[in-house]
């Protein structure tokens, strides 16, 4: 099993004050992914890499400025997704790295993508395989605000997102939260 402790480790220091942010919020989503891994009754491999690359998702923020969550890098915080992939594929991960990528792809639009410089092809920041929709979806239940870091968003809010920032993904929402069992 990989050590994905030592990875977050090399890039966000323990004793930072992003740390203990970045930690629980990777924990509760790869709890919830996990949970939803077991009642599709994934086999052991799958469930493993959901556990990793959940736990990784998202690197990609130490690259990123965002006060909120005490990140002083020089990039915008959409960078966290394509900062996460190159991160993690220079650490010899290509499916971990997909899912820092793509974590975020139901939320996101071409519009939003250049408004911060980023490709507008959505293409590469779409989950596609089962273990990137479970953690992209795991993902909308948990932020990484200290004031609700803890506390697990219902459905309907985390469908209310999804509705402010891509109305057009609320069915695609709709049916990973059929296929997934969560009401």
């Amino acid at each position: 099993m990989l050590d994905y402790f030592s990875i977050i480790h090399r890039y966000l220091a323990p004793d930072s004050t992003a740390y203990p942010l970045y930690l629980i919020h990777c924990t509760l989503v790869t709890k919830l992914a996990l949970e939803i891994a077991e009642r599709l009754e994934l086999d052991a491999a799958a469930q493993r890499l959901i556990e990793e690359a959940a736990m990784l998702h998202d690197i990609g923020i130490v690259r990123t400025q965002m006060p909120v969550i005490f990140c002083d890098g020089a990039l915008p915080y959409l960078y966290h997704l394509t900062e996460g992939c190159k991160l993690l594929e220079a650490e010899g991960l290509p499916k971990h790295a997909r899912v820092a990528q793509t974590h975020s792809g139901i939320v996101l639009t071409a519009e939003r993508l250049r408004s911060v410089g980023l490709m507008a092809d959505l293409i590469h920041f779409i989950p596609r395989s089962l273990e990137e929709k479970i953690i992209n979806f795991a993902d909308l239940f948990y932020s990484k605000d200290s004031a609700t870091l803890w506390r697990e968003r219902s459905v309907v809010e985390a469908r209310n997102s999804i509705e402010k920032f891509a109305p057009a993904n609320l069915a695609l929402f709709d049916e990973w939260a059929a296929t997934f069992g969560v009401n």
